[in-house]
């Protein structure tokens, strides 16, 4: 015998309650990306130095004369690509970011409301921005657990085959990348640098302020709210 515990109309809200939660799991993938692509495009105008995909991205840019956002794009395909080859399915959250993070950058550049400033003070305080939103949106968009990114992809592919660990795995990944782009014109310099180590500090500060906010009344109204 089965114990029905729910009627129909049960089923129903409990059906409207998980599809309500998983669209704001996606607002917040979708906002935490924005932000992502605010922090490069802020970083590319400020001229000090780009984190390492970026300068890939850029200097691949350079040499086929295809917008940054289009090449985040294609790259982010190849290394699906590459992910799937090496037995890593991406998921719905791998195809998102691939297709969207170079829109939103495409976007950010063609609405043009980042200005690239001439001071040096102000090209400083522009590029901590850029990091520190990078970091953000990136702790934003991987709160949502949507997925992987590509590069999170190929990471963890990599790892099943040379088996050593991600975070030197990943290491080599941002190396190689800047290393390409410098060669094919991108802007490696010392904001590179101080991006890479800056930019897990900003990441994690992003987990804890998300941290803090999951107690504040406002996350549980938005949460806990019933849909009708």
């Amino acid at each position: 015998m089965v114990l029905k515990i729910f009627d129909r109309g049960d089923h129903i809200t409990m059906g409207k309650n998980a599809i309500y939660k998983y669209l704001l799991r996606l607002a917040t993938f979708f906002g935490g990306l924005y932000i992502v692509a605010t922090g490069i495009v802020s970083t590319i105008q400020a001229n000090l130095g780009v984190n390492p995909w970026d300068v890939l991205h850029i200097g691949l840019s350079i040499q086929t004369g295809l917008t940054i956002g289009r090449i985040i794009q294609i790259v982010g395909l190849m290394l699906v690509g590459f992910s799937f080859f090496m037995k890593v399915k991406p998921s719905i959250g791998t195809i998102l970011n691939m297709v969207f993070l170079g829109f939103f950058v495409d976007l950010i550049m063609y609405l043009d409301y980042i200005p690239s400033p001439d001071l040096l003070w102000h090209k400083v305080v522009l590029f901590i921005t850029g990091v520190a939103l990078f970091g953000f949106g990136c702790a934003i968009y991987i709160s949502a657990n949507i997925g992987a990114g590509p590069r999170d992809s190929l990471m963890l592919a990599l790892g099943r085959i040379i088996r050593r660990r991600l975070g030197t795995i990943r290491t080599f990944m941002e190396v190689t990348a800047a290393l390409i782009g410098y060669f094919l014109g991108g802007p490696l310099g010392l904001g590179t640098l101080i991006f890479a180590l800056t930019v897990g500090f900003f990441m994690d500060l992003g987990f804890a302020l998300i941290r803090l906010f999951k107690h504040t009344i406002i996350y549980k109204t938005l949460v806990l709210q019933q849909p009708h």
